[in-house]
């Protein structure tokens, strides 16, 4: 009996977390993949390879108007750039999260 109690508390702790996990993933592309936050990753990773190249390689803004009816072409180092600031908000943040966990 109380191995078969301790079998269904596993299987629906597994399966939050699962959900939990899945919900995780969802926000994260949502937010990645919203409307305002690719800009805004896009210039962290643009400010970053600048640095990291100590200026010799310069990925243009992205502030670019793509007319009406058009869709959006982004290059490649667009995209370089987008996934360069999204790992690089993910080490900061994770980053301020164990400073902030090993002094309190």
């Amino acid at each position: 009996m109380v191995v078969e109690v301790g079998e269904i508390v596993a299987d629906v702790a597994g399966a939050v977390l699962r959900q939990a996990g899945g919900m995780v993933v969802e926000v994260a592309s949502d937010t990645i993949f919203s409307r305002h936050a690719p800009r805004l990753f896009h210039g962290i990773g643009r400010r970053m390879i600048a640095i990291a190249t100590l200026g010799r390689k310069r990925i243009p803004s992205s502030l670019r108007v793509v007319p009406k009816g058009m869709k959006p072409r982004p290059r490649r180092n667009d995209w370089l750039a987008l996934w360069v600031g999204v790992g690089t908000s993910i080490v900061l943040l994770a980053a301020f999260a164990y400073t902030v966990a090993c002094f309190v």
